[in-house]
């Protein structure tokens, strides 16, 4: 019997924006501004940052006025970018498909360093990451079986730690002092301490484990197993699977309420949103208290992403009509076959579907303003980002991706096709 009381650790982050400006030694991309920030803007203080790819040259990082609805800033990456992070220090990062990460200051688009970090020549395959507590990025090497350490003050890797088979995520927070790395091809999570970055215990959880998310007290991590259609949790003060929790067919993202204390999970195969009970848990008393699948919500399409708005109200699920079995690294590959153009609302209190909400084609990503007042979507087949308000759960409108072209100053001259949006996450 586990007699363990569980308790709530919390450690505050910090974010020392002078040291993560002082720029020696940094590599620069330029940064290029469609529009100009408008002077004395409070919306600066919330942006919607979309990453998209680009076949003619190097990705970008839209920066969308999450108060505006303005364009205030288009931030170069590498080629190829994959993924989109964003960090407990306030950084953007973008694993670029060179092996080269880009990190900036997301709320300074227009006047922080830009910087390139080059992953070291023995990894190969970044797929994904996260950062901890103390402000280092973990990166998942799918390639090469290990994760490159990159500490929250510098700008190189320091340390590259040997992990399972093909490891595609970690999962962290600011309240968590350990690192989890899901292996999807060992079917198991790596536990490494984020103080020395040593490797603490291998976990045993479901088939193919392709996500994973923390609890916002860090207390629990829940891992997203595409192959066995479950959701496996982690006591992360035990260092054990302590429940698994079937969902739907073949999930593949999963999404923290810390308002209502609720995991939502993306099933690609049967077209629903597991929604998961995940507060009050206590293993310290008889009969524990564990977390539950409240229901699996029916939806008008096949999910690829989903995020709660602030209040806890309601969820929002991107329809990307996507293969089933698509997830985070094989979203490019399939991305030809998603043709979605829906959002779905899911009532969070009786847990329906109950609204419907057209957007642009290839509705692939999706994240809530922290101030639950917009949500972004990125369009890959139209090349544009769907604002959504909340208020009315109605497209506000349609901005623009970039141009493949990025120095075309004359459409009627050089290429005007806009890049291919695929990822979205708010700031701060």
């Amino acid at each position: 019997m586990i007699s363990t009381i569980r308790t709530v650790r919390a450690v505050l982050a910090i974010a020392i924006c002078a040291a993560l400006l002082t720029g020696c030694g940094d590599t620069f991309r330029p940064t290029i501004n469609f529009q100009p920030q408008p002077g004395g803007d409070p919306s600066s203080l919330g942006h919607a940052v979309v990453l998209s790819t680009n076949p003619a040259g190097d990705g970008s990082d839209t920066h969308i006025n999450v108060s505006g609805d303005t364009n205030v800033g288009v931030v170069n990456t590498g080629p190829n970018p994959v993924f989109l992070g964003k960090s407990g220090i306030g950084r953007v990062f973008v694993i670029n498909g060179d092996k080269t990460l880009t990190l900036y200051l997301a709320l300074l688009p227009n006047g922080s360093p830009v910087t390139t970090v080059t992953l070291p020549a023995s990894t190969s395959g970044p797929i994904g990451g996260a950062t901890s507590s103390n402000g280092n990025t973990y990166i998942a090497n799918n390639g090469s079986n290990d994760v490159s350490v990159l500490p929250g003050t510098q700008t190189s890797i320091t340390q590259v730690v040997p992990v399972g088979t093909q490891p595609v995520m970690v999962a962290t927070n600011s309240s968590g002092n350990k690192a989890y790395v899901i292996n999807n091809g060992s079917n198991n999570v790596t536990v490494i301490g984020t103080q020395d970055n040593s490797v603490i215990k291998t976990i045993p959880v479901g088939s193919q484990p392709i996500w994973g998310v923390m609890s916002d007290d860090g207390v629990d991590v829940f891992v997203v197993n595409q192959g066995s259609g479950t959701v496996s949790v982690i006591d992360t003060t035990l260092d054990i699977v302590f429940t698994t929790i079937p969902v739907g067919t073949s999930p593949n993202f999963a999404f923290y309420d810390n308002v209502k204390k609720r995991v939502y999970v993306t099933n690609t195969g049967n077209n629903t949103v597991s929604v998961i009970k995940a507060d009050s848990i206590n293993l310290g008393v008889t009969p524990q208290i564990l977390p539950v699948k409240l229901k699996d919500v029916a939806v008008s399409g096949s999910p690829v992403s989903v995020g709660a708005i602030a209040d806890g109200t309601r969820a929002y699920v991107a329809l990307g009509g996507c293969p089933a079995g698509t997830n985070h690294i094989n979203l490019l590959t399939n991305l030809a076959s998603c043709n979605g153009n829906k959002v779905s609302v899911i009532d969070a209190t009786g847990l329906v579907e109950s609204k419907v909400i057209t957007v642009g084609s290839g509705a692939v990503s999706i994240s809530p303003a922290v101030d639950g007042t917009k949500i972004y979507v990125p369009n890959a087949h139209d090349g544009n980002i769907s604002i959504i308000k909340t208020s009315t759960d109605t497209e506000l409108m349609r901005m623009q991706a970039p141009l493949q072209n990025l120095s075309c100053a004359n459409p009627s001259i050089c290429p005007a096709t806009p890049q291919t949006p695929f990822a979205v996450l708010t700031f701060p």
